[in-house]
């Protein structure tokens, strides 16, 4: 896989691109997940992964993925998820230049989340 710049990687979020490729719906990645080709890579803080924790989710703080990163699977999808979908944008383009090809920001809430799993 070859490793990107921040600047190749900010040439191809063309309009088209941002409305479709950038995310993933909760059902779309819980379809993936069943299927053992997904995770989810929670880049909150700690202190809200306190609060509420996503299971089974693999929790890197934003602010410690430069360090950690090595720890994700690159032949997985990886959705990134925060709340507000910042955080998860960074993450996705800081993943993207080491190359990391797999990874979508994941366009759900905590409580789309909850009820993936419910009838």
């Amino acid at each position: 896989m070859k490793e990107l710049s921040l600047e190749d990687i900010l040439r191809q979020k063309t309009r088209e691109f941002l409305a479709s490729q950038l995310k993933i719906s909760a059902p779309e990645f819980y379809r993936a997940w069943k299927e053992g080709k997904a995770i989810i890579l929670d880049v909150r803080s700690r202190e809200e992964a306190n609060i509420v924790k996503i299971v089974p989710a693999i929790h890197i703080p934003l602010n410690e993925l430069p360090d950690r990163w090595g720890e994700l699977p690159k032949d997985k999808l990886i959705a990134v998820f925060c709340p507000g979908k910042i955080r998860a944008g960074l993450a996705y383009a800081f993943l993207k230049t080491k190359g990391f090809e797999k990874v979508r920001v994941l366009n759900a809430s905590l409580e789309d989340l909850a009820n993936l799993e419910r009838p």
